[in-house]
C-alpha cells in the first residue's frame, strides 16, 4: 500500500542541521496502527509539504528507494513549528519519513579519506537504480537532487530523499508546470561530469525501461494516495496531475539531456 499514512509527532523530537535549510528534527511518531517509529521530522509549508508526499508516493509506485513517509500531527506545543498547515484547534501537519539512520552523500564523502570518497563515487556510479533516478527527476521535474538528498549507506543502500523543490520548485503555480519543458537536473551537474560514454549510454538505456514501466501508474490513484487534494488548491490538484501524465512521454529526452545523450528520433 503506497497511501501516505497519517502519524503524530510525539513530544520530545531534537533539531539538527546536516545541511538542511528547512527545520528538521529527529525524533519519534505514533503510527494509526499504534506503534511508534523512529523518524525525521520536517516542517514545510503547503506546497513543499505536497510535493514531498506526491514524491513519495509516486517514488515507491516506481520502486525506488526511499523511506516510508507520513502526514503527521504536531499537537500544541510538542514540537516549535511554524510552516505547515495549522489546523482549527492550533495543531499543526508537518512531514515525516522513517529515519533509516543512513548518512547523507555530502556528509559521508566530507568525512571520509580522498581514497574512500573515489570510492564512494564509484559506488554511486554503479548504483543499479542511477539510470532510473535520472528518469525520475527528469518526470516530476525535481530541480535538487544534490549530493545531500541521497542517503547512502552501502552500494546496495541508497535512499531518495528531499523532494520539496519537485514539480519545478518549491513554490510552483499551475503556470509553471510546462511537460514539455527541460528544468534543471542537478544530477547533470555532480555525477553525469564523472560518467563514461559508455556509462552514459547504459543509464539512457535504463531511463528508457523507466519510461516504460511507468505507463502503469495510474497518477490519478497516486495524487489520492498523497493526500495533497487536502493541502492545495484543487485547479493545483489537477495541474500536476496533468503535467505527469503528459510529461511520461518526454522522460526519456530529458533524461538524456541531462546525461548528455543524444536523443533519436
Amino acid at each position: 500500500m503506497s497511501e501516505i499514512q497519517l502519524a503524530t509527532v510525539l513530544p520530545g523530537a531534537k533539531g539538527f542541521k546536516e545541511g538542511n535549510v528547512n527545520e528538521t528534527f529527529r525524533g519519534q511518531i505514533l503510527l494509526s496502527d499504534g506503534t511508534v517509529s523512529g523518524a525525521v521530522i520536517k516542517d514545510l509549508d503547503q506546497k513543499q509539504l505536497s510535493n514531498e508526499l506526491l514524491a513519495s508516493v509516486l517514488a515507491r509506485a516506481a520502486g525506488l528507494p526511499t523511506p516510508d513517509a507520513y502526514l503527521a500531527l504536531v499537537r500544541g506545543a510538542d514540537l516549535p513549528v511554524t510552516k505547515g498547515p495549522r489546523l482549527a484547534d492550533g495543531s499543526h501537519l508537518v512531514f515525516a519519513s522513517v529515519d533509516v539512520k543512513v548518512p547523507n552523500i555530502t556528509f559521508r564523502a566530507q568525512s571520509s579519506s580522498p581514497d574512500e570518497q573515489r570510492q564512494l563515487l564509484q559506488h554511486i556510479l554503479e548504483w543499479g537504480d542511477l539510470g532510473y533516478l535520472y528518469a525520475f527527476d527528469s518526470w516530476i521535474a525535481n530541480i535538487d537532487r544534490h549530493a545531500g538528498n541521497l542517503l547512502f549507506g552501502g552500494q546496495n543502500e541508497i535512499w531518495l530523499i528531499d523532494h520539496g523543490h519537485s514539480f519545478s520548485g518549491p513554490a510552483w503555480q499551475p503556470s509553471d508546470l510546462d511537460p514539455d519543458g527541460q528544468y534543471r537536473n542537478r544530477l547533470s551537474e555532480w555525477v553525469t561530469i564523472r560518467m563514461t560514454v559508455d556509462q552514459k549510454k547504459r543509464r539512457s538505456l535504463e531511463a528508457v525501461k523507466f519510461a516504460q514501466m511507468i505507463t502503469s501508474i495510474n497518477i490519478s490513484d497516486s495524487s489520492k494516495e498523497s493526500r495533497i487534494e487536502f493541502l492545495i488548491p484543487a485547479n493545483h490538484v489537477e495541474a500536476v496531475e496533468g503535467f505527469l501524465k503528459k510529461r511520461t512521454n518526454n522522460i526519456v529526452v530529458h533524461a538524456n539531456q541531462a546525461l548528455g545523450v543524444p536523443t533519436l528520433v
